[in-house]
């Protein structure tokens, strides 16, 4: 059996100069708590009740043990979901002064007196009487003041031991109270002396305190710190056509230091829109610097259409997001990120023309993301950036847009073995690769996608050949012009005393490779061919004369060399 709400106003219009309550009437075996332990006593009596049976509530004065006689009360009685039995009672009882004894909390709070001095100290004791209720009895320390602002709505903190020494005082805020404007926060008890001022940057619309914490020490008796959330504006353009604004609020922290005056910091929190992608982050003040990140995955959210419509990313989810922004410069950047691989057309090759990019083909871009950047209402700079893999090697690439709408890659990496890429090139781009040049460590690998589908492939490595230093850039090309499926590679060799002698190999089927030379001096052929791997004998050494033009094949496992010396052909093979 319960207490009714119907009993409820029953007691209430029978109450003639005192109402009374004993833990019998309320039925329930928690109210043996509220009676034993905070209460001290077998009756509540509330004097010179004024009753409102249709709450049902009732104002009063009371005894409370430990804290003096005749104080003003409130006693309201909750109802259940259906609003016929009582789930709880709630006991609202005003201290004569700073002092809280209730229970297991005893706080001296004289010293908020001084500070908050049209404040009142209020003792809440709910009862609980429903099934679920949890704890029989939960106490409350509460101050109550008188609002400020717009609405005067009086403010009530809840006081909560934080750690050693220290208590929380945070108010219940419900809706927020409204301001007329950021001035009226200095007519806190706090506020006095503190700076709530906002650059100008910032409008302020209709102000409404959201969240208040004050944190006291009770053992040096002194406020440590004030913490404000304030709303501002629903919506602030801040870049037309660009970004925007939106559930702006500030927070303020008010630090009180010993023997020095209050400090204000201030700081910015704001849903921050960029072309259409929202997150929530923070503006640093006075700077004004705007900085939001966010984890996804956002299944629901891809690229702006206007932006990535071509790269492959388009119909991606996005895994992450992040915002940067200087509200005062006008400039912003939006980075999307993305896990899923965002798929590439492959190379156009003679025998095989462009063809469109495939959801999840092996050749794609990983790890993406597609960045978006501008300052103003101007046009924004866009590009996607990631790795592609070339056979064995990542090259970090970034792509960015053309003037009709379509997207050009280009990437490179260093050190990197030929032979780990060679089949790529041989795969891919219908490009065949000597076997002896499968050795060569590369130190700059570069690859270009163009616009057309079509690749380049380019790199160089650094070595010495005898004691000669020597270059070799490699280059290849896909499409279907005169040298796409052709590989070329030209090797420099620093002469003594002359420009580098310039070797131009090119390969060609069956593994075959066609080179020639040409420099402004000339050269032995002596050193020629040690150069190139071979040997001659003492014997004709000295015979042989110097090199103005060469000719090389290698192919099937050799190397024959022609080397003209104007009236004099010498032809050398250097054989498995």
């Amino acid at each position: 059996m319960s207490l009714s709400i119907a009993q409820v106003r029953t007691i209430l219009t029978e109450a003639k100069g005192e109402l009374t309550l004993t833990p019998e009437q309320l039925v329930h075996e928690n109210a043996l708590e509220l009676f034993d332990d905070y209460l001290f006593t077998d009756t509540l009596t509330v004097r010179d009740p004024e009753a409102d049976p249709e709450a049902p509530a009732v104002t009063g004065r009371l005894t409370l043990a430990g804290h003096g006689a005749d104080l003003p009360c409130a006693l309201r009685f909750l109802g259940d979901a259906r609003g016929v039995d009582v789930s709880a009672v709630v006991l609202d009882v005003q201290l004569p002064d700073w002092r809280f004894r209730l229970g297991d909390l005893d706080l001296d709070l004289g010293f908020l007196g001084t500070i908050w001095r049209t404040g009142r100290l209020h003792a809440v004791l709910t009862l609980g009487l429903s099934d679920d209720a949890g704890t029989a009895v939960v106490p409350r320390c509460v101050v109550r003041l008188p609002g400020i602002g717009a609405g005067h709505q009086e403010w009530e903190f809840d006081v909560t031991p934080s750690e050693a020494s220290t208590v929380t005082a945070s108010p219940v805020l419900g809706e927020g109270l409204p301001l007329s404007g950021l001035a009226d926060l200095a007519q806190l008890p706090f506020g006095s002396g503190a700076d709530f001022t906002l650059p100008a940057e910032i409008p302020v619309g209709t102000p409404r305190i959201r969240q208040i914490q004050v944190v006291v020490d009770t053992g040096r008796k002194r406020l440590r710190s004030v913490w404000l959330r304030v709303s501002l504006a629903d919506h602030v353009p801040v870049i037309p056509g660009a970004a925007e604004l939106t559930a702006v609020e500030a927070e303020f922290t008010l630090t009180f230091p010993e023997g020095g005056p209050v400090r204000t910091r201030a700081a910015l929190r704001a849903g921050i829109g960029v072309h259409g992608c929202t997150l929530s982050g923070t503006i640093t003040v006075p700077e004004l610097e705007v900085t939001a990140e966010a984890a996804g995955p956002f299944p629901e959210t891809g690229a702006p259409a206007e932006f990535a419509s071509g790269s492959g990313l388009e119909s991606l989810p996005v895994a992450r997001a992040t915002v940067r922004a200087d509200l005062r410069e006008g400039s912003y950047a939006l980075a999307l990120g993305y896990s899923t691989p965002a798929p590439l057309a492959p190379p156009a090759t003679p025998a095989a023309p462009p063809a469109p990019a495939t959801p999840g083909a092996d050749f794609a871009l990983e790890n993406a993301s597609l960045e978006i950047a501008g300052h103003g209402s101007g046009a924004p700079d866009v590009r996607s950036l990631g790795e592609l893999a070339v056979g064995s090697a990542r090259v970090r690439a970034v792509a960015a847009r053309t003037t009709d709408g379509r997207w050009e890659l280009a990437g490179s990496v260093r050190h990197v073995d030929f032979a780990s890429v060679a089949d790529w090139l041989s795969e891919r781009m219908g490009v065949t690769v000597p076997d002896f040049l499968r050795g060569v460590v590369l130190d700059d690998l570069s690859v270009v996608r163009r616009a057309d589908g079509s690749f380049e492939f380019s790199a160089d490595s650094l070595f010495s050949l005898g004691s000669r230093k020597t270059e070799l850039v490699i280059s290849a090309a896909s499409g279907s012009g005169s040298s796409a499926g052709h590989l070329k590679a030209t090797l420099s060799i620093d002469v003594p005393a002359a420009e580098p002698m310039v070797l131009e190999l090119r390969a060609q089927a069956g593994g075959r490779v066609r080179a020639s030379w040409h420099g402004d001096a000339a050269a032995s052929v002596t050193d020629l061919v040690e150069w190139l791997g071979g040997t001659v004998d003492d014997s004709v050494r000295k015979l042989l004369p110097e090199v103005t033009a060469l000719d090389l094949v290698t192919g099937d496992g050799g190397l024959v060399i022609a080397a003209d010396a104007g009236t004099v052909r010498a032809v050398f093979a250097v054989t498995p």
